[in-house]
């Protein structure tokens, strides 16, 4: 993945769902649960369920790909 289609996703402002090298899926409701800094190799992702504003910060390098809910997209770090 890279930040680009991240951004792509966050702009689109539909829930998506960020897809870990182990397995791990974290998803994102809408654009205020999720965070990526200009410069930064990573995103921070808040968990909805939590009411405790906990959250998990992701690399970019371990990501391997999004599922985006609306169109039926789903980009792997394949399609790069």
């Amino acid at each position: 993945m890279n930040r680009t289609q991240i951004q792509t996703a966050i702009e689109r402002n539909l829930p998506f769902v960020l897809k870990m090298a182990d397995g791990n899926e974290y998803p994102v409701p809408h654009r205020d649960y999720v965070v990526l800094p200009p410069r930064a190799a990573y995103v921070i992702v808040f968990d909805k369920k939590s009411t405790d504003d906990s959250f998990d910060v992701l690399p970019l390098l371990t990501m391997t790909g999004l599922r985006q809910a609306g169109n039926g997209a789903h980009v792997s770090s394949k399609d790069q």
